[in-house]
């Protein structure tokens, strides 16, 4: 029995002794290299359009985001996380799962915010775009050069009223051509909610662009627009100060006797009907109403509180007279609120 014993044991140990370091070796092959964290310096990572789950593994690698394939990408095939394009945000060296946590908690999105408020010009939004974002007013400008490439055609030769006001999140590195089609594309989800498309909107567009910049109040953006189409119905002149203003880029409340006089496409003092293009970018409340105008009979509104935005609807020119006569009481009241 002794004997035997000894066999086994020096049996045992003869095994032990031939794998020597591969046991080791085996070992290693199955673990994972992955960084214990808790981080360091965070970098960008840029998933493009499409990345599948590998794609994105391996870019966390090459970014020292994860020290392995295998770290992050066995969590990702467990967990299945979301990919979403964009540039995104990292710790350096964390581990794996820590990584695809991130990925589905979705806060790391580098962004650059543009904010553009309605009723803004060309003119205004590139000035605004070149503050905000640094995209300079001429890139933008040679991207809205040839507006049919852009599917823009109008007398007014312009892309007035076509970038559509909104707050835009733009990835890091942006170009001048990406953001015109971004603005371009935001518009038309706009106007697909009422069966259109660029090429049909530019009256609509117009007319919203008065409207935008003639009512006060949200709740008064309707009745705008009754008192419009109700003149165009009536082929009345829309007699819009707006219009005017925008001619001559002014942007008084109020306008003189030579400016109405003044013969060009955009005042609706001189010309009945809509003026050749938008005089600014309409936001969604201003297309919307302009394509719904409540029942009603006016054809006469001002504005008779600059401060409150109360504006008075009258039916005859009478009514609107008295009702101008408010509107002059408080711009004596208030000096230089109405030049």
């Amino acid at each position: 029995m002794v004997l035997s014993l000894s066999v086994l044991v020096g049996a045992g140990f003869f095994v032990v002794n031939a794998l020597g370091g591969g046991i080791q070796q085996l070992v290693d092959r199955f673990t994972v290299a992955d960084y214990p964290g808790p981080g360091g310096d965070p970098v960008e990572v840029l998933i493009p359009e499409g990345a599948t789950g590998e794609d994105v593994a391996r870019l966390l690698v090459e970014a020292d985001v994860v020290q392995s394939f295998d770290a992050v990408y066995q969590p990702m095939l467990d967990l299945e996380p979301t990919i979403f394009p964009g540039t995104f945000s990292f710790p350096t060296q964390i581990p794996g799962i820590r990584a695809v946590e991130i990925i589905i908690e979705g806060n790391n999105r580098v962004v650059d915010e543009l904010r553009l408020r309605e009723g803004l010009t060309v003119t205004q939004t590139l000035d605004e775009i070149e503050s905000q974002v640094g995209i300079t007013v001429s890139e933008m400008q040679a991207e809205l050069d040839n507006l049919e490439l852009l599917g823009i055609a109008n007398d007014a030769n312009s892309a007035e009223g076509y970038l559509f006001p909104a707050t835009y999140q733009l990835d890091p590195g942006t170009d001048a051509s990406e953001l015109v089609q971004i603005m371009l594309r935001r518009l038309d989800q706009e106007l697909s909610q009422y069966g259109l498309d660029r090429s049909q909107a530019h009256e609509l567009l117009t007319l919203a662009s008065i409207i935008q910049l003639e009512a006060r109040q949200s709740q008064d953006f309707y009745k705008v627009s009754t008192v419009f189409n109700n003149r165009l119905e009536i082929d009345m002149p829309l007699q819009s100060d707006a219009t005017v203003n925008y001619a001559n880029q002014s942007e008084t409340v109020t306008t003189t006797d030579q400016e109405r006089a003044d013969d060009n496409p955009y005042n609706t003092y001189f010309y009945r009907g809509l003026p050749i293009g938008p005089i600014g970018n309409p936001g969604s409340l201003a297309i919307e109403s302009a394509l719904n105008p409540v029942e009603g009979d006016w054809l006469y509104f001002v504005t008779v509180n600059l401060t409150t935005g109360e504006t008075v609807f009258s039916e005859t020119l009478r009514q609107h007279e008295i009702a101008v006569l408010d509107f002059q009481a408080f711009c004596r009241a208030n000096p230089g609120r109405c030049g």
